[in-house]
């Protein structure tokens, strides 16, 4: 399905390891994947991300 300008946005969605999903543009409220042309794991971003720290004090308990 092809989606027009109207429907896509201008920021990067950016996919935790905790599973939840959040975009750099904050008034973005869709977090389609299909409505961002970048999406990266939170892995990816240069000095990592808070969330990583919270999934391995869950795989310790």
């Amino acid at each position: 399905m092809r989606h027009n300008s109207e429907d896509s946005c201008e920021g990067t969605l950016v996919i935790h390891a905790v599973g939840d999903a959040e975009c750099t543009e904050p008034a973005c409220v869709d977090l389609e994947y299909v409505r961002h042309s970048l999406v990266l794991e939170c892995e990816e971003i240069t000095g990592g991300c808070r969330c990583i720290g919270e999934v391995e004090l869950i795989r310790a308990s």
